[in-house]
């Protein structure tokens, strides 16, 4: 059975900054990253070292959030990414980031809540960044009481 782990911290505290430069050491890691690029937020694709831009200037197929529009296509792209990872025997997952559109049902989802449905038969290591303003609300949408482990790179405390 796989563990679950939520590295959580306020917005802009550098949480993927800090998540990419580990997993540089990490051998067997797929899954996606969602760094800001020159003020964008895009999304990075681990193993085929893939980067496609999320956040658009766009309103055509879009989901928007607050003053934001996000690429239906690159959310798309990105399910997929992360559920043919899902298949694969990994030490880790990565999943950057679940916000507050996965608890609405949009962006990631439904492949989030796949992936954890399904983490009693998987093997692999999955890593959730969450913002600490949604953490409780994160726990129990996907129902992980008991089932996770805080995940703090600075402490390496896995």
């Amino acid at each position: 059975m796989c563990k679950i782990f939520i590295m959580s911290g306020a917005v802009h505290t550098g949480k993927t900054t800090r998540l990419m430069q580990w997993s540089m050491a990490q051998k067997n890691i797929d899954g996606i990253f969602q760094p800001v690029v020159d003020e964008k937020r895009f999304i990075y694709h681990i193993s085929s070292r893939t980067l496609k831009m999320l956040q658009t200037d766009q309103e055509k197929d879009v989901t928007e959030i607050g003053k934001f529009n996000f690429s239906n296509e690159t959310f798309l792209w990105a399910k997929k990414v992360l559920l043919q990872a899902s298949q694969k025997d990994l030490d880790w997952l990565i999943v950057d980031e679940v916000g507050p559109l996965e608890l609405r049902g949009l962006g990631l989802e439904p492949a989030v809540a796949e992936i954890l449905s399904k983490r009693e038969s998987l093997k692999t290591n999955i890593l959730c960044v969450v913002r600490n303003s949604i953490l409780d609300k994160f726990i129990d949408h996907y129902i992980l009481k008991d089932s996770y482990q805080m995940f703090n790179i600075d402490k390496n405390d896995i």
